[in-house]
């Protein structure tokens, strides 16, 4: 009775160090996660901070991106300035370097060739997201 104790105790301990073993290995604790619990996709988010305004011959574009667990150490923000007619006026390229879970604000400035200024654009080169801006009223369908 004894013997078979010690030998049970044993077995439960070698497995324990099994396991805990296994934990410790990041990619077997991924996959462990990921087959038992929901999480959520990484993405990145992309806003503007407050409406992009004139700022003499220049146009202010304040934004942030926010890094939700994609992991990207550096993003490039293109900014494209757009006459009424749909003519590019400027383009402008922003390096930014994404913290995990935390807002990084940018308050680009874009010098605008012209005074006809209708829309701005946002893009992150490589991701989807995309944002705009349009300065006066909008146009009649």
């Amino acid at each position: 009775m004894r013997k078979r104790l010690i030998r049970s105790a044993l077995v439960f301990a070698l497995a324990v160090g099994l396991c805990a073993g296994a934990w410790s290995l990041p990619s077997v604790r991924t996959v462990l996660l990921d087959s038992f619990t929901r999480r959520q996709a990484a993405y990145i988010e992309l806003y503007f901070t407050e409406n992009p305004r004139f700022d003499g011959a220049s146009v202010l574009v304040p934004f942030a991106v926010n890094d939700h667990g994609s992991g990207s150490r550096s993003l490039v923000a293109t900014l494209t300035v757009e006459a009424a007619d749909g003519k590019v006026l400027a383009t402008e390229t922003y390096p930014v370097e994404p913290h995990q879970g935390a807002a990084v604000p940018v308050t680009a400035r874009i010098r605008a060739k012209g005074t006809d200024v209708a829309l701005v654009r946002v893009s992150l080169t490589g991701h989807p997201q995309t944002l705009h801006f349009r300065f006066g009223k909008p146009p009649e369908l």
